[in-house]
């Protein structure tokens, strides 16, 4: 399941907190690991969703096209 970019800032930001607040040296980079994966998840979100709003919005400019030229052509059809 594909996660929200808002959802992988979160994660990341949980994941710094946790590594600023433990005191064992490899629980701390294991935190700052991850945090770094959920930046990564987060950029990859983000460009998954600029991709579905352009491609809603050229759906929905096809669809307004579409129909102007089957009124077009109903109003051809009613003068010829």
């Amino acid at each position: 399941m594909a996660q929200t970019s808002a959802f992988c800032l979160t994660q990341q930001s949980l994941h710094i907190a946790r590594s600023q607040s433990e005191t064992l040296p490899n629980t701390r980079r294991i935190a700052l690991a991850a945090a770094d994966a959920w930046g990564k998840e987060a950029t990859l979100a983000a460009n998954a969703e600029r991709r579905r709003a352009t491609r809603t919005v050229a759906t929905e400019d096809e669809a307004i096209v579409a129909e102007f030229q089957a009124e077009d052509e109903a109003a051809a059809r009613a003068a010829g």
